[in-house]
């Protein structure tokens, strides 16, 4: 804890007093979901809580129409500036939680608990708001569309520029975490999300008839070939202590109301995760030279495509600061660092790569579901208790930061 006690108190006193209208409000967005830069209402109600906060600014209509944000002054003097931000995106799943306020969206579900992520970030803007004589400088609360299709973090950066005017000096995000225990804090030590990244292989070959393969440059052989050799960039090519991922997710090739006929093409593609740019390069080129190799070697052609984003790598000094201003809320054993490296995606890295800060994860695992369901999941459930602890870490995180001044 780096600010006073009596200011942390009535942190997690105003927490607690919004804490119903939080959980309500949480509900209302995980009964309505709404997919990839599709969040209309979703941002419309962001938007309507945020206009009645005293002394809060409001922006609609950012990445490309549904991004909000709100900007808040503290009273008590000029300072840094501190970016909040949360994802406000659902996700083309079936819900089968069986919940009372279960999504009336067919096929659209809050399975990333996402509006778990735009409840609490309200309820840390509703905390600062009445604090405002408490803290200099400014409170950025960012309400991003559009994280699970990877377009809503570049555009707020890059188009709206949300790091500049004012310049941002730190950011903070947080995502509810099935690996850790309900009212517990984990703090990623480095690498809180991966190196995301693709990949396409179109073998060309030549088809034919079933009957006659000897006539055929058989480009699903040749595929086959290609995919028992990409195995070997992670076990035999990369150090057994680098952190990666390369998985063949899909392979089509032909129609399949002919079963006679050797297609001229198979394509297949993947996903490839690695907590440092280096491994991930080795693994792009390796994956063209394989393929390529391999099909020239049989006759065929491999045209390969490849691509990565940026990973969420936290800033050495923001992970010491969580650790301590988070344990003025939590407890400082319900504060913990995660050594792991975490190979997932996630568009945050938009916000760190630029500016120092960190990405932290809220436990959501009760002793009744713990194990039950992960990230993406058709039942996956939010410990809604965790909602006001979150307002309230954010907003001890945002006081921290502007009181001292910087990491």
């Amino acid at each position: 804890m780096l600010t006073n006690q009596i200011l942390t108190e009535q942190i997690k006193e105003e927490a607690e007093q919004c804490r119903e209208e939080l959980i309500q409000f949480r509900r209302e967005l995980h009964q309505h979901p709404e997919l990839s830069m599709e969040e209309y209402k979703t941002s419309h109600k962001i938007a309507e809580k945020l206009r009645c906060l005293k002394g809060m600014e409001v922006i609609t209509g950012a990445a490309g129409g549904t991004g909000v944000i709100g900007i808040l002054k503290g009273t008590k003097g000029p300072g840094k500036t501190v970016l909040l931000r949360a994802d406000i995106d659902a996700l083309p799943i079936e819900e089968k939680t069986g919940l009372p306020y279960a999504s009336e969206t067919a096929g659209v579900m809050h399975a990333c608990g996402h509006d778990g992520h735009a409840a609490w970030l309200l309820g840390s803007a509703m905390i600062l708001s009445k604090l405002r004589s408490h803290f200099p400088g400014n409170v950025e609360f960012v309400f991003q569309p559009g994280e699970e299709n990877g377009l809503g973090g570049k555009k707020m950066v890059e188009e709206d520029h949300i790091l500049e005017n004012p310049a941002v000096d730190a950011v903070f995000a947080a995502h509810a975490w099935p690996e850790a225990a309900a009212g517990e804090l984990h703090v990623a030590k480095r690498c809180a999300f991966g190196y995301p990244g693709s990949f396409e292989i179109q073998v060309t070959g030549r088809g034919g008839h079933g009957s006659w393969p000897h006539e055929c440059v058989d480009p699903i052989a040749v595929a086959n070939q290609i995919y028992s050799g990409l195995q070997q960039i992670v076990s035999r090519r990369l150090p057994e202590t680098a952190p990666r991922v390369l998985s063949v997710c899909t392979i089509h090739s032909g129609p399949q109301d002919k079963r006679n006929i050797i297609p001229d093409c198979c394509t297949m593609t993947g996903t490839l995760r690695a907590d440092k740019l280096e491994v991930m390069e080795q693994m792009e080129d390796d994956i063209k030279r394989i393929a390529q190799g391999i099909a020239a070697a049989n006759g065929a052609f491999a045209r390969v495509t490849t691509g990565h984003g940026r990973a969420v790598i936290n800033s050495p000094d923001a992970v010491l600061f969580c650790l301590q201003s988070a344990a003025g809320i939590l407890g400082k054993e319900h504060v913990k660092l995660d050594t792991k490296p975490h190979l997932g995606g996630e568009d945050f890295s938009e916000y760190v790569s630029r500016v120092p800060g960190a990405y932290v994860y809220a436990g959501i695992a009760t002793e009744k579901n713990n194990g039950t369901f992960g990230l993406h999941s058709s039942n996956f459930m939010l410990e809604e208790s965790m909602i006001p602890k979150m307002a309230a870490v954010f907003a001890q995180f945002a006081v921290d930061f502007l009181e001292k001044g910087g990491f």
